[in-house]
């Protein structure tokens, strides 16, 4: 279901890699989709896409340990740029308790200056709850105020307070030219939308998938705060043992991370609600829309990006999980509606292949993130606990 897939997994001080499938698979030549392979290799970089909500998460809870902000702050007090939301507290954006949206698309808008002014406009919907109160738009809005409080641009903070204590040597916001040729392909992404057969091909090596990322990368060439950052399997590893060292917060910081603080079953007649933390995904009574590994406890959060990528930590057990790809080269990742999957003979796990209209027979990864406990979580697991990386139960 996906192309190419870097598997990581271990503790603060072991860890375990294996690589499998392609970096690339196919180019667009003369108007035809047609072979070109490139392996993956230990040194492919990964478009992190929304795992770079987590880098921003920890940028603002380091500031909090340092006290140069406090959660209970108001934000559009801490930065004036954003008027709409002076009222509106850094822990209520952080927590995803604030819905917030800007006046206009930003990827819509004519150029980045345009994007940023939007961003700037955010202010908190006041409507009624959407399904999914999981989105970019906090994780935009908390990269400014990273700048503002720390006086560091966002990239300039990363770099000093995590990619350095981390020895992350081979992350990205601008892609060296020389190193374009590591990056995944994530061209091609074939999308069945009412009918319409589309293929996406303006994604291309070193600028974002997402296209607010993208645009608003014009600005400063920074990532965006949602999305934006590319990085190495062996760069990631070093993230996530940081983080369970203690290299970037306090262990009852890290404990903080993952507790739930928006979530709800969906019994008594309300609707099932998001578990979602600081930045990211809680442990869910749902597992099937749990990004967090079912054997993970109640403290481990998780983090996917809509590249293929994921990452779930659990601080009390002290492991992580890792996982790099890149499911939109090359496979139709997008059928709307959801119905009509299987009247295009796919399995009921979504899996299978999709006749296109020039002949070809693409692969579907479609809804993969439903197999990532069958597929990938358990035998990380299985893993952890063989090779004595992880207590037992």
């Amino acid at each position: 279901m996906l192309t190419g897939l870097c598997v990581s997994y271990g503790n603060a001080r072991d860890s375990a890699t294996c690589r499998v499938g392609l970096a690339q698979e196919v180019a667009l030549t003369d108007g035809a989709i047609v072979p070109c392979e490139r392996p993956l290799t230990g040194h492919s970089l990964y478009d992190l896409a929304s795992l770079t909500k987590l880098f921003t998460a920890i940028c603002v809870l380091q500031m909090v340990e340092r006290e140069q902000l406090r959660l209970d702050d108001n934000l559009g007090v801490r930065d004036d740029r954003f008027a709409a939301l002076r009222q509106t507290s850094v822990y209520d954006v952080l927590t995803y308790q604030a819905v917030l949206r800007s006046p206009e698309r930003i990827d819509a808008q004519p150029t980045p200056e345009d994007a940023l002014r939007q961003v700037f406009l955010t202010g908190r919907f006041e409507g009624p709850e959407p399904a999914r109160l999981y989105s970019d738009m906090n994780a935009l809005v908390l990269r400014h105020l990273v700048e503002r409080v720390s006086g560091l641009s966002y990239w300039d903070y990363l770099s000093r307070h995590i990619f350095a204590p981390c020895g992350m040597v081979e992350t990205y916001a601008r892609v060296p030219r020389e190193r374009l040729a590591d990056c995944l392909c994530y061209n091609y992404e074939h999308r069945l939308v009412n009918g319409q057969y589309r293929v996406i091909d303006d994604a291309q090596p070193g600028q974002p998938h997402d296209p607010k990322a993208r645009l608003l990368a014009g600005v400063d060439g920074g990532p965006a705060g949602h999305a934006g950052l590319f990085s190495t399997q062996s760069d990631m590893v070093r993230f996530a043992q940081g983080l369970l060292r203690g290299d970037l917060l306090s262990h009852a910081m890290l404990m903080e991370i993952g507790r739930d603080r928006t979530g709800r079953p969906g019994n008594d007649g309300r609707p099932y609600r998001q578990y979602l933390g600081y930045l990211c995904f809680s442990k869910s009574a749902v597992q099937r829309v749990s990004e967090v590994p079912v054997w993970m406890g109640k403290h481990a959060f998780a983090v996917s990006g809509y590249t293929g990528n994921h990452l779930a930590v659990d601080p009390e057990l002290g492991v992580f999980d890792l996982f790099l790809g890149n499911r939109c080269h090359n496979r139709v990742s997008v059928i709307e509606p959801a119905e009509a999957a299987p009247s295009l003979g796919l399995s009921t796990t979504y899996a299978g292949l999709v006749p296109w209209p020039d002949g070809r027979q693409v692969r579907s990864s479609f809804r993969y993130i439903h197999r990532k406990d069958d597929l990938l979580h358990r035998p990380v697991r299985d893993e952890l606990l063989a090779r004595g990386w992880m207590p037992r139960p």
